[in-house]
């Protein structure tokens, strides 16, 4: 139960630093691109989800416990 609550709080803690990045990330290329974050740093990205994971695997890195988030343009309005 202890390694699940601390994978959630490292996930919370990834997402919210995406967030409060996104404008950095963005002027540093990653516009258009899934970007995976760890420990509040992009460990890996590429337009193709497909084979930004594959990367990830290859490091050794277990997608499912990552934040993954595709980086938006700046003013793109998503609607669900």
């Amino acid at each position: 139960m202890e390694q699940e609550q601390q994978i959630l709080q490292r996930f919370q803690r990834d997402s919210e630093w995406f967030y409060r990045n996104i404008n950095s990330l963005r002027k540093k290329g990653f516009v258009g691109k899934f970007v995976a974050i760890k420990n509040s740093e992009p460990i890996a990205s590429d337009k193709n989800i497909t084979s930004m994971i594959e990367e990830l695997s290859e490091k050794g890195e277990n997608p499912s416990f990552l934040f993954i988030e595709f980086v938006h343009p700046e003013g793109f309005t998503l609607i669900l």
